[in-house]
């Protein structure tokens, strides 16, 4: 059971709400928000789609993952597969085809919901989607086409637990995957 240390009023409401479209993928909201009181005060969140991301493992025990140029950072990261959901795209769909999309695996059985997070709950207002897929396996090749600027690494336990005590996987929503992941009992370090 949660005890509440200081109670605090939920008495918030939003008294207007404001769009702006800065790209195809993001919206800037700006929100008025009135306390029970009436003072008001003004929010920013981004509104964008929700994320979808898998960790995948082989049957041989090692895990995919991507290379790739964040701009946002102005470095290259390693993280695992993923991308936005689509409209009108199941999240487990999404999944599936960022796997394949990204590293040329392919989830040989139903991948597994491990839940679902909010991101940033003080700036974003989407959700992350978290799915773990065991026994991935590369069919045909010939299907698959390298995404630009993302390369695909295939690591074996001993070195992914390396990537991350090294800071080299540091991506915190993926490493909150790989704890729920371990949670779950799908995987263990």
């Amino acid at each position: 059971m949660l005890t509440q240390v200081n109670q605090i009023s939920n008495d918030f409401s939003v008294s207007s709400r404001k769009e702006d479209k800065l790209s195809p993928w993001v919206i800037l909201v700006t929100k008025s928000v009135t306390r029970i009181n009436g003072s008001a005060e003004l929010y920013h969140s981004f509104k964008q789609a929700d994320y979808v991301t898998v960790m995948a493992v082989t049957a041989n025990g090692h895990i995919p993952v991507v290379r790739q140029y964040r701009p946002a950072l102005e470095r290259y990261t390693l993280e695992f597969p993923g991308g936005l959901l689509d409209d009108g795209e199941l999240p487990e769909k999404t999944a599936k085809r960022e796997l394949f999309e990204e590293t040329g695996f392919v989830a040989n059985e139903s991948v597994a919901l491990l839940g679902s997070l909010f991101p940033d709950t003080g700036r974003l207002e989407n959700r992350l989607w978290c799915y773990f897929a065991s026994g991935v396996s590369k069919h045909d090749h010939s299907s698959w086409n390298p995404e630009d600027n993302v390369s695909s690494i295939l690591l074996s336990k001993k070195e992914f637990k390396k990537a991350i005590d090294d800071g080299e996987f540091n991506h915190a929503m993926h490493i909150a995957i790989l704890g729920l992941a371990v949670i779950r009992g799908y995987f263990q370090l």
